[in-house]
């Protein structure tokens, strides 16, 4: 694409080079594209979604496309299959968007991408998608090759095979209709009870996060939290574990007083409900690994009434985060220390110690859509290995009489209870005082929204 018609790429074209970025990073060059652009929020808001919207579904929207295709085998050129998709995903998913408009749109751009050859055949495929997929279907999903899921309460049925089928390849199928990786698709469906365990992960792995963010206990509650965000034009209700809010406006938040002011974090209720399972108490000394931004940190100096002191530890490029978090929350008992620098501190001086350990994600793949196509043997073999690592770390620190909090967000069982086991073997002198698998939940009703994740504690 020559620098002249980058300097005018709209909301469609940002989100098509963004979902091009063989690097993976899907967001960031959202991003950006949009700064470099100097889109509008409006403009900046679609590419988003857009893109996005075609990164969580990228295996259904392909078998849709092929099953549109006289030749299914057909191989496009260059850009081509990414306008088809990003065409698709408006069709199938997004109401705001007129489907015609859609196709229009789809064939524009790939004149501009200089393949004007294509526009009919682009033209054809969305617009016998559009005829075909008019009426979406209300309920919950059936488990059919013939059926395009779209959310928990509706999808649209095709009248011929889109996906593999369920009753014979059951994990081609999840992989496909829920757009997984296979060994994703394959584990889940063993560990989950079946395909229809492992559906509903799946689903919600696939929908649209909303913001949920913590009212800062040090300075307001979930009440008057929202009474300050109506008087500034930002729409949000509690959520439903009784001390977030769910905000429908999220840079409309980021931008508000409420959020200069430290009255809120974001932070999802499962992340949230670490710290309440912490319960570290007034006036304790807390070790917190692997800390940044802060979320976790800013939540238990909360939950202690900014008394005592907490270390927070990470990579020296991320200490700054959490201190800034820390200033604009009022927070005054965390300091902040290298992760080469742990060595320094006492062993076994600590009241409690959060292990928050770097994992495959997932149990957080609606928020970090990119890294569910990372998902593999390899990788999360890497993550295993330092969470092996960093849990024993942690213990190190724990005084006898102390706690050690181990948390991830991942529903693998070699990141959460296998690394329990270990550690419990290591060390016979610890404990393991409860240990939860909370599942992704909610996606049909924010104020019950829940990510996934693994915590356990253990006491010293």
């Amino acid at each position: 694409m020559s620098d002249e018609k980058r300097r005018h790429m709209n909301a469609r074209d940002i989100a098509l080079w963004s979902v091009r970025d063989r690097a993976g990073n899907v967001t960031a060059r959202v991003d950006r594209l949009a700064v470099e652009h100097a889109a509008s929020a409006e403009d900046r808001s679609l590419a988003r979604e857009l893109a996005m919207g075609v990164v969580r579904h990228k295996a259904a929207l392909q078998a849709v496309m092929a099953s549109l295709l006289d030749k299914p085998g057909r191989r496009l050129p260059g850009t081509v299959p990414d306008i088809m998709a990003l065409g698709l995903y408006q069709i199938l998913f997004l109401d705001r968007v007129p489907a015609f408009a859609a196709v229009d749109e789809a064939v524009k751009q790939t004149i501009r991408s200089n393949h004007r050859r294509q526009s009919g055949l682009v033209n054809g495929v969305l617009r016998s998608a559009a005829r075909a997929y008019e009426q979406r279907q209300s309920g919950t999903p059936p488990l059919q090759a013939n059926v395009i899921p779209v959310s928990p309460a509706g999808y649209y049925v095709s009248d011929r095979q889109v996906f593999a089928d369920p009753g014979k390849e059951p994990i081609r199928y999840l992989a496909q209709a829920y757009s997984l990786p296979d060994e994703l698709a394959r584990r889940w469906i063993e560990r989950f009870g079946g395909l229809q365990g492992a559906a509903a992960p799946a689903m919600h792995a696939n929908s649209r996060p909303p913001m949920i963010a913590r009212a800062n206990s040090l300075k307001t509650e979930v009440d008057s939290l929202l009474a300050k965000l109506t008087a500034q034009g930002v729409a949000a209700r509690a959520h439903g574990n009784g001390v977030s809010v769910v905000v429908d406006d999220a840079a409309g938040m980021l931008a508000s007083g409420a959020f200069a002011e430290g009255l809120l974090q974001p932070q999802d209720p499962t992340a949230t409900a670490v710290g309440l399972t912490a319960a570290p108490a007034a006036g304790a000394k807390v070790l917190d690994l692997c800390a940044a931004p802060g979320t976790k940190t800013t939540h238990l100096a909360e939950l202690m009434g900014d008394s005592g002191r907490i270390v927070a530890s990470d990579l020296p490029r991320k200490l700054e985060l959490i201190q800034g978090n820390c200033r604009r929350m009022g927070i005054s008992i965390v300091g902040t220390i290298a992760a080469e620098q742990l060595g320094s501190l006492e062993p076994e001086s600590f009241d409690l110690v959060l292990v928050d350990a770097p994992c495959s994600n997932t149990g957080v793949l609606a928020r970090r859509a990119e890294a569910k196509w990372r998902f593999g043997k390899k990788r999360l073999g890497e993550a295993v290995r330092d969470q092996h690592f960093l849990i024993a770390a942690g213990a190190a620190f724990v005084r006898r009489g102390g706690r050690l909090v181990y948390a991830t967000c991942s529903l693998e069982a070699e990141e959460g209870p296998e690394v329990a086991e270990q550690l419990l073997r290591k060390r016979p002198d610890l404990t393991l005082a409860h240990s939860e698998l909370t599942m992704p939940d909610g996606a049909a009703d924010p104020t019950k929204w829940c990510d996934g994740g693994y915590t356990a504690v253990f006491e010293a």
